[in-house]
């Protein structure tokens, strides 16, 4: 079977440890993204943790 072209990672906040879950290509590197944080009400950088599971797409 070929692998998945998607994975389903982990991202945390560097400013509060709130976490979210996105969808990235398996062939780019790891993320780390500006994206609301609704803890600190501003944008801050989120870095992936770990990956939760491959996506069929």
């Amino acid at each position: 079977m070929a692998k998945a072209k998607f994975l389903t990672v982990l991202l945390g906040s560097l400013g509060s440890g709130h976490k979210r879950v996105v969808r990235r290509l398996r062939t780019d590197g790891k993320l780390e993204k500006l994206i609301w944080d609704p803890l600190v009400r501003q944008e801050v950088l989120y870095r992936e943790i770990r990956k939760v599971r491959t996506l069929k797409d």
